[in-house]
């Protein structure tokens, strides 16, 4: 049970990181001024989220959801972690809708999206760490 929430946590931080790490990479393949630019950017943009924050979103759930069966946890705090859990979900979405966008348009209107997702990300994160820490009632 230990390697599982050695995992999970582990997971949880590379996914966190990565979602942090995104929208800088949006917005300044946004901002790049050659078409070549912007397409190399959105390459690696497309990497990291196909790659790696996918990957640690499925792992750190999967291990999480095994984490909880086992664990046999029915408290309350339990419930608002993972109501911001599938906040942070949406989030990693919105990041996959705005790359698509990159791809099919020149990103006029990612800019913005990336500025609400990474605030959004940001009080997410240290919230889900709170709840996790402290198990208020």
């Amino acid at each position: 049970m230990l390697w599982l929430l050695l995992l999970h946590i582990s997971a949880v931080v590379f996914w966190c990181v990565t979602l942090l790490y995104l929208p800088a990479l949006i917005v300044d393949t946004a901002s790049q001024k050659t078409i070549a630019e912007q397409q190399r950017n959105l390459a690696i943009i497309q990497m990291i989220f196909k790659s790696f924050a996918t990957p640690a979103a499925l792992i750190a759930i999967a291990s999480g959801t095994t984490i909880f069966i086992a664990s046999n946890i029915h408290e309350h705090w339990l419930i608002f972690k993972l109501t911001l859990i599938v906040a942070l979900v949406l989030c990693h979405v919105l990041y996959g809708w705005a790359i698509w966008r990159m791809q099919v348009s020149s990103g006029k209107y990612v800019k913005n999206l990336c500025l609400i997702l990474s605030v959004t990300s940001v009080i997410l994160i240290p919230s889900i760490i709170w709840i996790v820490l402290t198990k208020p009632s």
